[in-house]
């Protein structure tokens, strides 16, 4: 009765030293499970992360993050569950946009079975339509008035796979006619531009980014042409060559400058085509010539 009593509790002991064993040997990363799931969903706020069925322990001084590609970070919550086995990751702000989100867990955020992990990023996609796409872009500096123009940063919600050889970006001064150009740079959501010499001249300005010079490949279609627009006050907001001011420079203001020279009429700012701060009939040649030219 002894001897079968010993070779029970041996038995016993053995069963737990595997068991023990066995379970020391999982690798949290390979038994790793979240809800919802990487890749394509239709909502992010709320993760669960499980390890099979290893125990964790989580550090709630640390601080998740939701980063949307080409946009903003949100900083979360994380505690585990009453089972201990359970990580929950909680954000106060629902992300329903369209666009690549990026769920980041610290380092020293989690100890599973004993196991210090190393930070963890994990990957999800909230598709959308192309319009929703566009509505998300945004530039550096913003639109509007400013004291001057040089460099600029477009962050776009989807990965930029690359930006199309030989595609440069536009700068022109549209009430001066003046134009400048810079090489354009593709980094992860991001397009950088930086152009030679800081420009201060007054007037109206467009950026113009060429269609399908950024190339994105998670989209399956191509971008159209970008403009964004700025002003430099301190100078008048006319369009050299505008005469008739109808925002529009056409053959209709060649008559208009011809008109106003036969009148003698008073000659608007624009009038002055050649900039030489006289309205002559000079003008009415470098007009034609502007026209002619599509400059």
């Amino acid at each position: 009765m002894m001897r079968q009593t010993l070779r029970f509790l041996v038995l016993i002991l053995a069963t737990a030293l595997y068991c023990a064993s066995a379970q020391a040997v999982v690798d949290p990363y390979d038994a790793m499970a979240i809800t919802p799931a990487e890749g394509v969903v239709e909502s992010l706020q709320h993760f669960t992360i499980t390890f099979g069925d290893l125990p964790v322990v989580v550090n709630e001084q640390a601080v998740p993050t939701l980063v949307k590609g080409g946009g903003a970070t949100y900083e979360g919550s994380m505690r585990a569950d009453e089972d201990g086995k359970t990580v929950i990751v909680d954000f106060d702000v629902c992300c329903t946009a369209s666009g690549q989100y990026y769920l980041n867990l610290p380092e020293g955020s989690l100890i599973v079975n004993g196991q210090h992990l190393l930070p963890l990023t994990l990957r999800f996609t909230i598709n959308g339509t192309m319009e929703s796409f566009y509505d998300q872009i945004t530039i550096s500096p913003a639109e509007g008035e400013v004291e001057s123009l040089q460099n600029f940063t477009i962050s776009v919600p989807e990965y930029i796979g690359e930006i199309e050889y030989g595609s440069m970006a536009t700068l022109t001064n549209t009430t001066t006619g003046n134009s400048y150009q810079a090489e354009m740079y593709g980094v992860q959501f991001n397009v950088l531009m930086f152009f030679p010499d800081e420009i201060t001249e007054p007037g109206n300005y467009t950026l113009t980014i060429p269609a399908n010079s950024i190339i994105i490949y998670t989209l399956g279609e191509d971008i159209h042409e970008l403009t964004f627009n700025y002003t430099i006050a301190g100078g008048s907001s006319f369009i050299v060559g505008d005469v008739n001011g109808d925002n529009n420079v056409s053959i209709a203001d060649v008559s208009a400058l011809i008109d106003i020279l036969l009148s003698g009429g008073v000659a608007p700012d624009a009038a002055d085509v050649n900039g030489d701060s006289n309205v002559s009939i000079a003008d009415v040649s470098v007009l034609i010539d502007k026209l002619l030219s599509g400059n």
